[in-house]
């Protein structure tokens, strides 16, 4: 952790960081209506000498690049839901029209599960292979739990919601 900033040099550290300027970065966080560019340019210089500064901008960097990472729990958790969708488990609202020929329609809001198996396979088999379960010969790998268990487990999971909204 960096020593404590001031103000002007956090707002600096932040501008700089956003638009990779450091006169732009300057020209924001400090007064300098009365200063020449050239004055402006060397100032900026300065504090990105300054070991606190460039302290606090290798902190900003490493937690942009940790939170632009795809770790194995996220694209799990992604594959996931396509599979949850893919099989029913999510609802989404719809907008039905309906009329009898007789100028008078009648409009409602009706919430379906749409199913795409086709997505909730791919997305298991996506899962299949980050878990490690094919080889590059492409057979299956013993393991603690196969796709077909993985697939009872949301099958179930669906069945049990399906029961809660019953009662």
């Amino acid at each position: 952790m960096s020593k404590k900033l001031t103000v002007k040099q956090e707002k600096f550290v932040l501008k700089y960081f956003e638009c990779g300027n450091a006169s732009e970065a300057y020209r924001y966080a400090y007064s300098t209506s009365r200063m020449k560019d050239k004055t402006i340019i060397e100032s900026a210089s300065k504090l990105l000498s300054n070991h606190n500064i460039t302290t606090r901008l290798k902190e900003l960097q490493a937690k942009a690049e940790e939170e632009s990472k795809w770790s194995v729990e996220k694209i799990i958790k992604a594959h996931t839901r396509i599979f949850e969708i893919g099989i029913g488990d999510v609802s989404s609202s719809h907008i039905v029209t309906e009329g009898a020929g007789d100028g008078i329609t009648n409009t409602i809001e009706v919430e379906m599960r749409d199913t795409n198996l086709a997505s909730a396979k791919g997305a298991l088999v996506e899962i299949g292979k980050i878990l490690g379960y094919y080889e590059k010969d492409n057979k299956q790998k013993s393991s603690d739990i196969s796709l077909a268990e993985f697939a009872e487990y949301f099958y179930n999971k669906n069945k049990q919601k399906s029961n809660a909204d019953e009662n």
